[in-house]
């Protein structure tokens, strides 16, 4: 705040009445000049405080201001990232010779699905061949446009062209990694969370790193500790915290219980004299010591580090030198691999597979040939060797690693082949697509890693949400227009979400009920349904046929390594009341 160099000589004079009232101070004699004198040396060091402070706050820069400022410090404003996914063509007879789609081959979305008149485009980032005797073939492609408006779900992409002929074309899984351009907000928080810090070695590092990589825009970095926060009632003696499956470890002595936090009561309590908290392996206990502080019923904040399920880490072996980075980016790379069918069966490692797509576990008896490329973004749903044709379901299945390298370079997935199958030793060709992106970070992370670290980049998993919503519409609203509105709103709502997040049926509601058109929502109770469509429905692939389990009803929280992904929105219609 600048002043006026009469503000500062009356400020002065007033002082002096208490402190030197026989001091004259009228115009014109000398102290009232030293007095002028001083206060314009004053006033202009109000000003030139001011124009420093404002040239140097960050927040009241915005736009073009903003971004030459942080250019000083080497920033930049991020300017957002396509969407990339796989699209499936498919013919309707086999083809009889090698079909060419060139690089550049335009894929549209269906009408309505961007939420706008004028589809997105998904030109293909590759040269794929359709090879002769086959029926489908996979393509890499990337949305023309910047923004989160590419992640478009499955089943929403079409062909423009002809030069396949009578064909089918769709995405079957989601596409992702469409970032929008960076806000004024989001730039000024990022250069003030790492101007001028060291990050070697810290998960900020790893974040960057990954982050140049234009496929990724959502990161997670898990090493040995991560912090766990919970509210809970007091109990009358113990009680064991209600926490997630993502607690794996309890570290020892490394809690806070607290109330009122910023407040004037606050209160941070003292282990053993106040409550007594267990550690080790699995969901913490937690005592409350009678003499102390806390009364049954106090609603008291508790934090505490822990080991998450999804970390190689495992303290309680002493091994606590992992680093598992989880990355959101698909970078789909075709490759042509020639294989051996193998006469080993999968046996007791049955359990660590799960089949893609297809109902039903493996079966310990049946044989197990590994794809040398991985993790694998999309696979033929046929296999032709001479003339036999083998389809995915019926005679062999894609099987997904569940183990703790999941979705590294490292996982072991591959083929499972029923007894129908190929003979031992039966060459194949195989083309599929793979996600190259955690393969090329753990190359470049590796390369300037801290000594003794061992860092694995791995692909996130994705939860396909639908949620089942009751929804009362007003009466000058085209229910059509508003149905889209919803969708979009929501598909929008689940992109902000990070890994582990947590799925809040209010927030989620209230971001519905924020639509136009809508007059009243709330999720569909199984009492209101058709009993198959209530809460919130959860599938863990988006073309499973069924969900991995009963639909949420109340708020649930995702797993560390895990993001949402809307799939669509199943709406039942009431009347307005």
């Amino acid at each position: 705040m600048s002043h006026t160099p009469a503000e500062v000589a009356a400020a002065i004079i007033n002082t002096l009445k208490t402190t030197a009232p026989g001091l004259s101070c009228e115009l014109g004699t000398p102290e009232r000049k030293i007095i002028d004198a001083c206060s314009e040396a004053i006033s202009e060091a109000y000003i030139d405080q001011y124009i420093v402070g404002s040239l140097l706050d960050i927040e009241t820069k915005s736009g073009l201001e903003l971004e030459q400022f942080v250019g000083i410090f080497g920033y930049g404003r991020l300017q957002g990232r396509q969407a990339t996914g796989v699209v499936r063509v498919e013919l309707t007879t086999v083809s009889p010779k090698d079909i060419d789609i060139p690089k550049g081959t335009q894929f549209y979305t269906k009408t309505g699905i961007s939420g706008t008149a004028t589809p997105l485009y998904f030109p293909s980032t590759q040269d794929v061949v359709l090879v002769s005797g086959t029926y489908s073939c996979d393509v890499p492609v990337e949305c023309q446009d910047t923004g989160t408006k590419g992640n478009i779900p499955p089943d929403s992409i079409t062909y423009l062209g002809t030069i396949i002929g009578a064909s089918s074309v769709s995405n079957l899984t989601a596409m992702t990694g469409g970032v929008d351009v960076e806000t004024d907000e989001e730039l000024r928080q990022r250069f003030k969370d790492t101007l001028l810090r060291n990050v070697a070695g810290t998960a900020d590092w790893y974040k960057a790193i990954c982050l140049q990589n234009k496929k990724v825009n959502k990161v997670q970095v898990y090493g040995p500790t991560t912090t766990y926060r919970t509210q809970i009632s007091a109990p009358a003696t113990s009680d064991t915290l209600s926490v997630t499956d993502d607690v794996k470890y309890v570290w020892p002595k490394m809690e806070s219980v607290f109330i009122n936090l910023g407040k004037e009561t606050e209160t941070f309590y003292r282990a053993y004299d106040d409550y007594i908290m267990g550690s080790g392996p699995g969901a913490p206990g937690f005592q409350r010591v009678g003499t102390g502080q806390i009364q049954t019923g106090d609603i008291i904040d508790v934090e505490f580090q822990y080991t998450t399920s999804c970390s190689r880490n495992d303290p309680n072996s002493g091994i606590t030198n992992k680093v598992d980075i989880f990355i959101d980016g698909v970078d789909p790379y075709t490759v042509t691999e020639k294989t051996v069918v193998s006469a080993d069966t999968l046996g007791v490692n049955a359990g660590n597979f799960e089949r893609v797509g297809s109902a039903g576990v493996p079966s310990s008896t049946n044989r197990f040939m590994r794809l040398g490329s991985v993790p694998v973004v999309s696979f033929p749903s046929t296999i032709t060797v001479g003339p036999m044709v083998y389809t995915m379901g019926t005679h062999y299945y894609l099987l997904k690693d569940t183990t703790l390298t999941a979705g590294s370079k490292y996982e072991t997935s591959g083929i499972e082949w029923e007894p129908d199958g190929p003979t031992d030793g039966t060459e194949l060709t195989l083309n599929y697509i793979y996600n190259r992106a955690p393969e090329l970070l753990t190359a470049v992370i590796n390369s300037g890693k801290q000594i003794t670290t061992d860092v694995m980049v791995h692909q996130a998993d994705y939860q396909y949400l639908v949620p089942c919503l009751t929804v009362e519409y007003d009466r000058s609203y085209d229910i059509a227009t508003v149905n889209s509105a919803i969708n979009n709103r929501l598909q929008n709502y689940f992109q902000t979400m990070g890994f582990g997040s947590w799925v809040l049926m209010s927030n989620m509601c209230l971001a519905v009920q924020q639509v136009f058109g809508v007059a009243n929502v709330y999720l569909t109770p199984y009492a209101e349904s058709d009993h198959t469509h209530y809460g919130v429905m959860v599938y863990d692939n988006s073309d499973d046929p069924l969900p991995s389990g009963a639909p949420e009803a109340a708020d649930f929280k995702l797993k560390d390594s895990v993001l949402p992904k809307f799939l669509r929105t199943v709406i039942t219609r009431r009347a307005t009341r």
